[in-house]
């Protein structure tokens, strides 16, 4: 009897340990089981967890690393691409200043590539949305007319202005669009710090028109700032009609190859009639560096409007105004470095104000 209750004894503590060693269906085994495999998820749960959010958090910074550098990337792709613009265009306006056709030929070229380059990134796509009757294309006419206007008038006045006193003018634009949305009664609205910006940048742009001169002498200085009034009228002008075409369902993609796609065959057709286009093709032969000027100032007048748009799709218009502004600034003070010319007291004011003005009217766009 002795013997049989410790053999029984010894089996039951046989079973126990062997059912603790593989997991058996035993009650105490399986808690004990059960205990190490929740220990185990306590210890692998926040290991989990914490590989979860540090693969978010390197998801977002690669995300927000990527978004950083393709603005940057545009940012610097406008900026330089408008610098060397404007550079380029008062270095030909001195070197060709003989050549009466210069700001249609730059115009020309500024088009014919505006044309082009959102057409091939597109590969063709955006040609779909070109006009097919004469009805659809009107607009484009129109609105390639104020174009040229805003950009081929501008050129044209650095005969009689300064280059300075064109950045000034083009900069006070804020005053015609005001005018212009008043008259058209769109529903942009004005408040005091919109007309104290156009204040200060008429107050500016006024300075700046005195004691000017351009590749002809100062005497006709009164009829390149009338150049550049025009000028900054078509300017306010053209995103009213701009807006107009795309609410039929455009993308700016679109409207730009349209625009530039009219503009280019129009204005070829007009230098055509006019002579200008003989004249400029002559002037290329006889000096070949002006063919080097032209595709230069359209290859950078295109990736800048290209970059632009981007710009202000990826980061928006506040980043886009102020990466302009400050081109602006940089244009100007080369301008006088490169292309030294006389700085009176009443232009050093005249350009504090404009650029306060900038910044007054930038700031209430951000708001």
């Amino acid at each position: 009897s002795c013997m049989a209750s410790k053999m029984t004894l010894h089996l039951r503590h046989t079973n126990v340990f062997k059912n603790v060693g593989i997991g058996g269906a035993e009650e105490t085994p399986t808690t004990f089981a059960d205990n190490d495999n929740d220990e185990e998820k306590a210890l692998l749960t926040p290991a989990k967890e914490n590989s979860s959010s540090l693969s978010d958090f390197k998801k977002t910074t690669d995300k927000n690393s990527a978004s950083a550098i393709e603005t940057g990337t545009y940012m610097v792709i406008f900026f330089f691409g408008m610098i060397f613009l404007e550079i380029g265009n008062e270095a030909a306006t001195k070197k060709f200043h003989d050549l009466e056709a210069l700001a249609a030929a730059l115009s020309l070229f500024q088009f014919g590539i505006c044309f082009l380059l959102p057409l091939i990134t597109s590969r063709g796509k955006d040609l779909e949305t070109f006009p097919r009757t004469l009805e659809a294309l009107l607009p484009y006419v129109g609105l390639s007319i104020l174009v040229f206007g805003a950009t081929g008038l501008a050129t044209q006045s650095l005969r009689y202005v300064s280059y300075p006193t064109k950045i000034v003018f083009k900069s006070a634009k804020l005053i015609p669009t005001m005018i212009v949305s008043s008259i058209l009664r769109t529903e942009s609205k004005y408040n005091a710090s919109d007309y104290f910006a156009a204040l200060l940048l008429s107050a500016g742009a006024a300075g700046y028109s005195f004691g000017t001169e351009g590749t002809e002498g100062s005497n006709n200085s009164a009829f390149g700032i009338a150049m550049l009034v025009v000028s900054i009228l078509c300017d306010a002008l053209v995103p009213n009609i701009q807006k107009r075409i795309m609410s039929k369902g455009l993308s700016a993609a679109g409207l730009m190859v349209n625009t530039n796609a009219v503009g280019f065959s129009v204005l070829l057709f007009a230098m055509s009639l006019s002579g200008m286009l003989a004249d400029t093709v002559e002037a290329v032969i006889e000096r070949p560096e002006l063919l080097i000027y032209l595709i230069g100032v359209g290859m950078c007048m295109g990736m800048a409007v290209l970059a632009y748009t981007r710009l202000i799709k990826s980061s928006g218009p506040v980043v886009a105004v102020a990466t302009a502004t400050l081109r602006k600034v940089v244009t100007v003070l080369l301008s006088y470095i490169i292309f030294p010319k006389p700085l009176l007291p009443i232009h050093a004011i005249s350009s504090l104000l404009v650029f306060v003005g900038i910044l007054v009217n930038t700031y209430c766009r951000k708001r």
